[in-house]
């Protein structure tokens, strides 16, 4: 039997050969294919050759370890679309950790919350996690990605290879479980603050 040359498939048929044979020619001719032009994309937004680096080699490795619940239709925009929001989380916690390093040394005279308030703020924030915790799997990614990381609708469709439609059912379920689950907080934080 004459060997499959991989460098004459598609996308589509190597992420198949992933998914349903554990072939790692298959994967090596994906990363040989599309690794540069993830790198020079991540470089570019990120102006750090080894952060550009390991950015772009988890995002490889995220996509053979999931080869076998692969959905992906189109690989390069998949790649970006992952890649943009890996680059996305990154700036938002460079800018929390910027922020807590300025509050820890005294920079932010506008942050003085109370005991209480803070032990509320945490309370609300362990209510929420349960609540999301009692989701399906796919409502509870969607909202995450939605009111969690910020992403918009068509963000998280790009992302997910689902509808813009479904990601806003996924939405409205969730929002409307999360607050039959948080009805019952959301009275004790009212009496609380109108004591």
């Amino acid at each position: 039997m004459p060997s499959l040359n991989y460098s004459h498939l598609s996308d589509s048929e190597l992420l198949e050969l992933m998914k349903l044979q554990d072939d790692q020619d298959a994967f090596r001719e994906v990363y040989k294919r599309h690794w540069r032009s993830v790198f020079l994309v991540a470089y570019k937004k990120l102006h750090d050759k080894e952060l550009a680096e390991e950015f772009t080699q988890n995002l490889f490795v995220d996509v053979w370890e999931k080869r076998s619940e692969n959905t992906i239709r189109q690989l390069p925009s998949y790649l970006f679309g992952a890649l943009k929001f890996t680059i996305i989380n990154y700036y938002k916690s460079q800018m929390v950790h910027e922020k807590y390093v300025s509050y820890k040394h005294g920079n932010n005279d506008s942050i003085s919350h109370t005991t209480e308030e803070l032990v509320m703020l945490a309370d609300l924030s362990q209510a929420i996690e349960k609540g999301m915790a009692l989701l399906p799997p796919k409502s509870r990614e969607v909202f995450k990605l939605s009111r969690v990381e910020h992403f918009s609708v068509k963000e998280i469709a790009s992302l997910l290879n689902i509808s813009e439609k479904a990601v806003e059912y996924h939405i409205t379920q969730s929002l409307k479980q999360i607050r039959v689950h948080l009805k019952d907080y959301i009275l004790f934080v009212l009496l609380f603050l109108f004591r």
